[in-house]
């Protein structure tokens, strides 16, 4: 499959909205911890798939804003569970020349936690073939939020004036300012909205929905989805005719 997707008509940047762990580990009568179990592990064969593929950019939706109001049992696992991917996964990410990048309101995360991930964003900060960024304590109301506040704070201080502001100079507030829009963003167990993801930097993505849960994600389901982008035309606002 890998052979039918052009090389020179890669989405640049694709994000991923990684649902239904926990509902695919209760229909089948098991803890919804050992759904998020089973997305870790398919975690990484995403991330193989991505950089096998030669994709530059990798966004993973881990832990949402919301999610802080789950069940403590559960947001401790889930913290630990962070923890664990983190530390057996920085060498594979040396090895494989990915940097880890994280956005979100990352001051939310246990001390611990947020330790260990600015540990291991410096340590695989050499990394030149893809640029992994997991969403964590993330929701794009609140980092557009963020950024206005900070916006606000440096127009007080008169470190530049109104009319600089303009979509790209905003953009340089957001958390991903470092990182292109998403040309693609993935949904997986049926679930058809955004959920507060990169409402701002996924304007103009394209939007695909896959029926299976994230532990019944497969290569060959995300192989796809670069073969479906690859079909469609992406005007931006123009006619076929002008892209030709």
């Amino acid at each position: 499959m890998l052979n039918k997707i052009d090389k020179t008509r890669l989405p640049r940047h694709v994000a991923v909205i990684m649902d239904g762990n926990g509902r695919w580990a209760k229909a089948l009568g098991k803890a919804r911890i050992e759904g998020h179990k089973q997305g870790s592990d398919v975690v990484d064969v995403i991330t193989e798939t991505a950089r096998e593929v030669g994709l530059k950019y990798l966004t993973l939706y881990a832990f949402s804003k919301e999610n802080w109001n789950r069940p403590i049992d559960e947001v401790k696992a889930l913290m630990l569970l962070l923890k664990e991917f983190l530390m057996s996964k920085c060498q594979k990410m040396l090895d494989n020349g990915i940097r880890l990048n994280a956005i979100g309101d990352l001051r939310q995360l246990p001390e611990d936690v947020r330790s260990l991930l600015e540990q291991t964003i410096e340590a695989t900060r050499v990394g030149k073939e893809m640029v992994l960024t997991l969403a964590l304590s993330y929701g794009s109301r609140d980092e557009i939020l963020r950024a206005v506040k900070q916006l606000s704070v440096d127009l007080l201080e008169k470190k530049f004036a109104p009319d600089h502001i303009d979509e790209s100079f905003f953009t340089g507030y957001l958390d991903t300012h470092d990182l292109p829009d998403p040309d693609l963003i993935i949904r997986s167990s049926g679930e058809i909205r955004m959920s507060n993801f990169l409402i701002w930097q996924g304007a103009y993505a394209e939007l695909i929905f896959v029926q299976p849960s994230w532990p019944e994600f497969t290569r060959e389901l995300f192989l796809n989805c670069f073969i479906e982008y690859q079909g469609r035309e992406r005007r931006f606002g123009r006619i076929s005719e002008q892209l030709d």
